[in-house]
């Protein structure tokens, strides 16, 4: 058997939790993107607060891309 006891202990040790965006944050991402509407927002902030990985997404974009592909989700 490969491997010692205090190996197999590690395996036991909690996972870190995945990385979780706070809503203020996102919401102020939104709030920088120039002509996106109040109603886009607010339907922009609750497909993003619900997926890390759009958020991570969005951020990626140059600024001048953020607003027609945030009105593609919606």
């Amino acid at each position: 058997m490969k491997g010692s006891f205090h190996d197999a202990l590690k395996s036991l040790e909690p996972l870190p939790l995945p990385q979780v965006t706070a809503p203020a944050e996102i919401l102020a991402t939104l709030e920088m993107i120039p002509d996106l509407a109040r109603g886009d927002i607010l339907r922009s902030y609750g497909k993003l607060i619900l997926s890390e990985r759009l958020y991570q997404a969005l951020l990626e974009l140059p600024m001048n891309f953020r607003k027609e592909w945030l009105l593609m989700l919606n």
